[in-house]
């Protein structure tokens, strides 16, 4: 079977040739992948040679590229990557593997590209930031979301995150840090990550106090972070701390989002991400489907307030918000207090 579409063909590996890092070269990443030498890598992207279905779909699943963009019905069907199924450790430890190599993918390619990050939860990218934000949440998935068999019988006190996996996680927030982005923040931010953590403490995954309130520290650090990152308009340096990263926009909206939305807008290809499963994603370069998104992405920026001196007033009313949130769960902890959350 082959794509006989061959200026779709042109176009599908044109979107490849940008999405590998320009410090590869990209006919030899081409060849080495497809199994055919140069010469054959160039007839394919002139044209003169079609992609074998098997070959298109291997590029596809390695950048991240719909198929949709190879000839097949763009309006009404949308392709979409998830990933492998996670259904053991091994797994668990590949999800955060592909997440490091498609922040790189966007880091590493060319041409000018903003991200915007439509948060129902705070940006993922930012746990890496805390290690105790990033042990609670990726205990929590293993155990309660994906019911992964070696969580069932692990006692949070005996969980421990290897350290290449924490490098992994590091490289995640360093190439975020990279990119430049505009993120919409909504009053339920942190309310997924509070109820995590009241479960988790209801429950008695988590027994102790200090290891509970670390993680509610940690909530109103990131807070920190968003105030200095929005003050400087840059990202925040996860090595030194400081905000000398790319630029950076901070909105807030009182609208719902529904989930979590990444949109890369790009001269020549968009890529949207959805999240699914709690914290898993999927995603897309289908031109319709980024055109909609698109839409729905520039009526949200309307009626959201970007973080700016003459918003400061709405900015700390809701950072404080949040804060009461973070401190509602904080009495629960402490004094077994309800909470309306």
């Amino acid at each position: 079977m082959t794509i006989s579409n061959l200026p779709s063909q042109v176009a599908f590996l044109k979107l490849a040739l940008e999405a590998i890092p320009k410090h590869l070269n990209a006919v030899d990443t081409l060849s080495e992948l497809l199994d055919v030498g140069s010469d054959s890598v160039y007839r394919r992207v002139r044209g003169e040679t079609a992609l074998s279905f098997e070959e298109a779909l291997k590029i596809s699943k390695t950048f991240g590229i719909s198929l949709d963009v190879a000839g097949m019905d763009s309006l009404h069907r949308v392709d979409f990557d998830a990933g492998s199924p996670i259904e053991t450790a091994k797994d668990y430890a590949q999800y955060s593997q592909r997440l490091v190599e498609r922040m790189l993918s966007i880091e590493n390619s060319s041409g000018d590209q903003h991200m915007y990050y439509l948060s129902q939860d705070f940006p993922l990218f930012y746990i890496y930031l805390f290690p105790n934000l990033t042990r609670m949440k990726s205990y929590y998935w293993g155990r309660s979301i994906l019911v992964l068999p070696e969580f069932q019988e692990l006692p949070y006190a005996d969980f421990i995150i290897p350290e290449h996996r924490q490098d992994l996680g590091l490289e995640v927030v360093r190439s975020y840090s990279h990119i430049s982005t505009s993120e919409v923040w909504t009053s339920s931010c942190f309310l997924g990550t509070l109820k995590q953590l009241q479960y988790c403490w209801d429950t008695g995954m988590i027994l102790e106090k200090e290891d509970a309130l670390a993680i509610l520290d940690e909530m109103e650090q990131l807070l920190e972070v968003m105030i200095l990152q929005s003050d400087a308009g840059k990202k925040i340096n996860p090595l030194s701390g400081k905000a000398t990263g790319e630029d950076f926009k901070w909105y807030i909206t009182d609208l719902s989002v529904g989930n979590n939305a990444v949109y890369i807008e790009k001269r020549s290809r968009s890529h949207t991400f959805l999240s699914f499963n709690t914290f898993n994603f999927i995603e897309t370069t289908n031109t319709a489907f980024n055109r909609q998104t698109d839409r729905w992405l520039r009526q949200l920026l309307r009626k959201s307030t970007l973080v700016s001196p003459t918003a400061l007033g709405v900015r700390d009313a809701y950072v404080n918000k949040l804060k009461k949130q973070v401190d509602s769960i904080r009495q629960v902890i402490l004094r077994q207090e309800e909470t309306l959350l």
